[in-house]
């Protein structure tokens, strides 16, 4: 009987399957960059006492290529500064040590000023997102600073459906928001083990190269799931709240079957994650608020549940309350990985084999899948 270990926010914990029970989801084209290639690529980079680096997220991919952006710098004599958006700054400044990392500020002259500065570098991890498609510093700062286009995208959206991996009207909002900045971007492409690549230049040329890579990573869907566990994306540290838990969820919709069952593993431990799952967790938002409402944060999440919780059973790991995560969201709760594993054996049979993505971010899903 293999044994298998799944993060869980600060530690590990261990699930038994008989090989026959087990079906683990890997990508064997993820690979990732040896030191010497990166800093071999970093070498490119054009920095100059001006140099402004602004990391748009705290992934461990993203705080190593700032780590040595920032060394690579110093052996040339040039001091960087670097400035970071609030949800980011806290984590970048206790993992990059001897930096005064300043806020990039929400004020507009501040944002125009760093925006459209050949000498700002953002950087930020290209990834696939449920509701633009893809994400990186595009999407970023258009949550980040741009309320209003933030609600034209909302409401461009095509169906109230997630749409990981598709470009559509969201995202060309997006590219539009950002087309005509004169900064530079360092889009990258990570997996829990490293950086597999990176692009820089002009905003909207990185981020096209950074999905491109994603797409060349794509893996074809063999056949839908009946049931997939889902692990944690250590790179972003997926765990730390409900609302990044459920985004890998969302990007894992193409694979599974009507009636199937998913549980994510997610500690949770700094909450909800974003004001629409904290306000519905507390009544303040109706689950069908979405149909008429502004853009606020994690507003997708609301109305994914609400589109598909009649089409598969959500359930969770979480340290958060249960009565919110059953009672408010409706997920089904287990209190360890081995009833979870069991129930999904009670349910699909002794036979059945259980997906498990241990890495959830090298699992990305080419083509869609009929229910």
């Amino acid at each position: 009987m293999p044994e298998l270990w799944l993060n869980y926010g600060s530690t590990d914990i261990i699930v038994d399957l008989k090989v026959e029970n087990l079906s683990l989801i890997e990508n064997s084209k993820f690979d990732t960059l040896a030191l010497e290639s990166l800093d071999q690529k970093i070498e490119s980079i054009h920095m100059n006492d001006n140099t402004i680096l602004i990391p748009l997220d705290a992934s461990n991919s993203t705080i190593q290529l700032t780590s040595r952006l920032v060394s690579f710098a110093e052996t040339k004599g040039i001091k960087l500064s670097i400035e970071s958006i609030l949800k980011a700054r806290k984590q970048l400044s206790s993992k990059i040590p001897n930096q005064n990392i300043a806020l990039f500020e929400k004020k507009s002259y501040h944002f125009l000023e760093r925006t459209n500065n050949k000498d700002t570098i953002f950087i930020s991890k290209t990834n696939i997102d449920p509701f633009f498609g893809y994400g990186g510093t595009p999407t970023k700062l258009l949550r980040e600073f741009g309320q209003d286009k933030m609600n034209e995208a909302f409401s461009s959206r095509v169906d109230d459906l997630p749409h990981p991996g598709n470009k559509g009207p969201p995202i060309e909002i997006a590219e539009k928001f950002c087309q005509d900045m004169g900064a530079m971007s360092i889009e990258l492409v990570s997996n829990n083990s490293g950086i597999n690549n990176f692009f820089y230049g002009e905003l909207a040329h990185s981020f096209y190269r950074g999905i491109e890579k994603l797409n060349e990573l794509s893996i074809e869907n063999e056949h839908a799931q009946k049931s997939l566990i889902i692990g944690t994306n250590i790179d972003t540290n997926s765990s730390s709240t409900l609302s990044s838990s459920l985004d890998l969820l969302w990007n894992s919709i193409r694979i599974l079957r009507k009636n199937s069952i998913v549980v994510i593993v997610s500690e949770n431990n700094k909450g909800f994650g974003s004001s629409a799952t904290e306000k519905f967790a507390y009544g303040q938002i109706k689950l069908d608020d979405y149909k008429n409402s502004n853009y606020i944060d994690g507003l997708e999440h609301i109305m994914f549940i609400n589109e598909l919780k009649e089409k598969f059973t959500i359930s969770i790991l979480s340290s958060l309350p249960k009565y919110y995560l059953k009672e408010t969201f409706g997920f089904k709760i287990f209190s360890n990985i081995q009833e979870a594993a069991d129930k999904i054996l009670e349910m699909n049979g002794k036979s059945h084999k259980i997906s498990i993505a241990l890495d959830p971010n090298v699992a990305i899903f080419k083509n869609e899948v009929a229910n």
